[in-house]
C-alpha cells in the first residue's frame, strides 16, 4: 500500500508476469514430454527390463536393460528408466532427441496432456489478470466458460491418466 492506501503497482505487475511465464513454461515443459509420449516425437522401441536397483532417496528403482527400436536401426544396450518396471517385462518406450526414454500408453499421455493443460490453463489466468488490469473491468463470461472448461478438460485427463495407469499395474 501506498502512503493514499492504493495496492503498489509494482506487485500485480510481478504477479501476472509470473503466471505468464510460469504458465509458458510448464506447457512447453509439459508439451515436449506429450509429443514423446504419444509417439509423436523420437525412435519408438522397446526396453527389455534386466535389472532395478534401489538408489538411495529415489521414488522409483533405476531400471535397465536392452532399448531396441521399432525398426532395428538403433540397440542401446545400457538403456535406464527411473520406474518401477518388474524384472523380465518388456516396455514400450521413446528414445528422446537428448538419449532419454520415455514410457508411451494411455496413462503417459493422459499426464503429459494433464499437465500441459494445466499450463495453459496458468497461461490462461495471467492473460486474464493483465486483461483486466489494463480496462479495469469485468471479465467477459466466455473467458469464464473457457477457465472452467479448460479445468475439467485437466481433471478429466489427470482420471483418465490415473486410472489407466493403475490398470497398467495390475
Amino acid at each position: 500500500m501506498n502512503r493514499y492506501g492504493r495496492p503498489r503497482a509494482g506487485r500485480p505487475v510481478l504477479l501476472i508476469v509470473g503466471l505468464l511465464a510460469a504458465g509458458a513454461a510448464l506447457t512447453w515443459f509439459a508439451g515436449a514430454h506429450l509429443a514423446y509420449a504419444t509417439g509423436l516425437a523420437g525412435t519408438p522401441g522397446h526396453l527389455r527390463v534386466e535389472a532395478c536397483v534401489w538408489d538411495g532417496g529415489h521414488r522409483h528403482p533405476h531400471c535397465s536393460g536392452i532399448f531396441r527400436s521399432s525398426d532395428g536401426t538403433v540397440v542401446k544396450p545400457e538403456a535406464t528408466i527411473d520406474t518401477r518396471l518388474p524384472v523380465g517385462s518388456r516396455v514400450a518406450l521413446q528414445l528422446t532427441a537428448s538419449g532419454g526414454y520415455e514410457q508411451t500408453g494411455i496413462a503417459a499421455s493422459c499426464g503429459w496432456l494433464a499437465i500441459s493443460l494445466l499450463g495453459l490453463l496458468v497461461l490462461l489466468i495471467g492473460i486474464l489478470a493483465a486483461c483486466s488490469k489494463a480496462s479495469e473491468r469485468r471479465v467477459r463470461r466466455s473467458w469464464l466458460v473457457l477457465l472452467g472448461s479448460l479445468s475439467a478438460a485437466v481433471l478429466l485427463s489427470a482420471l483418465v491418466g490415473g486410472v489407466a495407469g493403475m490398470s497398467e499395474r495390475l
